[in-house]
């Protein structure tokens, strides 16, 4: 089965109603501001290490689609045998000891990844996946059983992260073969890093109390990312509400990886 381009899905059934496409951090602000040094840790890296902000950490969609990733409403979940890896990894590193956790880049690259759409919520809209023509539409009902994977170079561990959060946020158990390894990852990053861990390169974004938003003002995979606040998280939140201004439709995009 071919993979598809994020870009390709949409909650709308018309051409001329697509929204445009953009990329989205998809792990957000406040989980970053207090569970980094977490993450770090039980993801095996030296403290200062992990960059939420690369390109591992955005996918290219359209905003509406980034409505239901904004919401928590549908996750991104890797294969179950690169979950399987992570699972394994997530749990050697919280019973061993500091000096013998094992780094996430050698048990899982960073490259492209197949991922698979997982509802979180109990109901959610048909999806609409364009063809690689660009000039058809086709519908997918709610669970999305039929919906083809997605090849991304969004990084396994910022997409379980999210999807973690979900699953906890809204108590779903559903798919229990992927929501399972997940939140017993998740449940994992609520324990603190050791103190000698956290000193060793103490976090400025904990205790800020401002309210931050990831932003990507190029729009490109391989533009800096920023760490905004304030106009530019209003911005981010108009682009995917639909109400901003500066945003041209986007092209078509090859949907067939």
């Amino acid at each position: 089965m071919n993979s598809l381009s994020a870009a390709c899905l949409s909650t709308s059934a018309n051409l001329e109603d697509l929204r445009p496409a953009q990329n989205f951090w998809l792990l957000q602000d406040r989980y970053i501001q207090y569970r980094l040094p977490e993450l770090e840790y039980y993801w095996g890296l030296s403290r200062g290490e992990l960059d939420p902000f690369s390109e591992l950490n955005h996918v290219y969609v359209r905003a509406d689609v980034a409505q239901l990733l904004w919401s928590k409403a549908v996750a991104l979940v890797p294969t179950l045998d690169v979950l399987t890896t992570m699972a394994e990894l997530v749990r050697d590193n919280f019973i061993g000891s500091f000096d013998c956790r094992r780094s996430c880049f050698e048990s899982v690259p960073a490259h492209e990844y197949e991922y698979k759409l997982l509802p979180v919520a109990e109901n959610g809209p048909s999806l609409y996946v364009l063809d690689q023509s660009g000039t058809n539409l086709q519908q997918v009902n709610y669970p999305y059983h039929d919906l083809p994977p997605f090849k991304l170079p969004l990084y396994p561990f910022f997409a379980t992260t999210h999807a973690g959060e979900g699953f906890f946020d809204k108590g779903s158990t559903r798919d229990p073969e992927y929501s399972h390894p997940i939140m017993v990852m998740t449940a994992v990053y609520t324990n603190s890093a050791p103190l000698e861990f956290d000193a060793t390169y103490p976090n400025p974004l904990r205790g800020s109390g401002e309210d931050l938003t990831i932003f990507d003002d190029e729009l490109t995979s391989d533009s800096e990312s920023t760490f905004y606040s304030g106009h530019e998280g209003g911005r981010m939140q108009s682009w995917i509400q639909g109400t901003g201004d500066g945003y041209s439709r986007d092209p078509v995009v090859s949907c067939v990886g």
